[in-house]
């Protein structure tokens, strides 16, 4: 099935992590937006051992913003399918001359996840911080005033 025959045309647009198609017959829009207008959703694919070479729809700042938007827009592939997929992606690295897959983009959206939630561990134990401060403060007065009695 060629890009034309799902929805009758589609731009192209490149990114860092690979191809990207907009959906200019179809369009999707995520919840994301930018001067109060929802952005266009993007085509692009997906290469989990799960789901290898489906395409699907999702945010186009999906690197910077997390708004969470996806949509199917392939059909499941079959169990042989992904077995056959899988074992190309596996000898398309093995045959590489360096030992790292070439495309780290997983990896680095793991690590992005992972610091974002140290950020928010970070800020939950700033806040508690503050409050142990401010009851220790608050119990030095108190104390001082009934010392002072």
């Amino acid at each position: 099935m060629s890009l034309n025959s799902v929805s009758g045309g589609y731009g192209s647009s490149t990114s860092r992590g690979g191809r990207q198609f907009e959906d200019n017959q179809n369009p999707r829009r995520c919840t994301c937006e930018i001067d109060g207008r929802r952005l266009r959703a993007v085509i692009m694919t997906s290469w989990t051992d799960e789901n290898p070479g489906r395409r699907f729809y999702g945010c186009r700042n999906w690197k910077t913003k997390n708004c969470g938007f996806f949509d199917w827009l392939d059909e499941p592939i079959s169990e042989r399918g992904k077995e056959v997929i899988n074992e190309l992606k596996l000898m398309k690295i093995k045959d590489s001359s360096s030992s790292a897959p070439t495309d780290m983009e997983p990896e680095i959206v793991k690590l992005w996840d992972f610091v974002q939630a140290l950020k928010l561990e970070s800020s939950e134990i700033k806040k508690k911080v503050r409050l142990v401060t401010a009851m220790l403060l608050a119990s030095w007065v108190l104390f001082a005033y009934f010392a002072l009695i």
